[in-house]
C-alpha cells in the first residue's frame, strides 16, 4: 500500500487499518492532498508516487481524509498567508462542490469538499 493521510496527529492511517510496521508506505501532509502531475510544482509527492510503484512495487494506493480537517477549512477560506500555496491544490476539488452544490457554505461545504 502507499496511504496518503493528513498530518493531523489525530487521524492515524496505521491504527485506523491496524497495520504493522512496513505494511505501507506513508505520505502525510496538510489535508492529505494528493496534486495534479506536475514536473515543476510539488515535485515531491510525484516522487513518492513513482519510488513506491517502481521500487516498492505498490499496487494499491490509498487517499485517506478525515472529517472537520483544518487543511479543507483553510481551503475553503484561503487566507493570504503562506498554507495558501498548498492547500490551493485543493482549489478544482472545491470548484466542483460549489457548481454542484452551490447552496452549500461553511460546515457542510467544508464536510463535502473533504469527500
Amino acid at each position: 500500500f502507499l496511504i496518503f493521510g493528513c498530518s493531523d496527529s489525530r487521524v492515524s492511517p496505521t491504527n485506523i487499518l491496524n497495520l504493522r510496521p512496513g505494511e505501507a508506505f506513508m505520505a502525510r501532509n496538510i489535508a492529505n492532498l494528493v496534486p495534479e502531475f506536475n514536473k515543476l510544482k510539488h515535485a515531491g509527492v510525484g516522487a513518492i508516487i513513482e519510488y513506491a510503484i517502481l521500487a516498492l512495487n505498490v499496487e494499491v494506493i490509498l487517499v485517506i481524509g478525515h472529517s472537520r480537517c483544518g487543511g479543507i477549512e483553510r481551503l475553503i477560506s484561503l487566507p493570504d498567508d503562506f498554507i495558501d500555496d498548498w492547500v490551493s491544490i485543493g482549489e478544482p476539488a472545491k470548484a466542483k462542490v460549489i457548481a454542484e452544490h452551490p447552496e452549500a457554505s461553511g460546515e457542510e461545504l467544508q464536510t463535502l469538499v473533504e469527500k
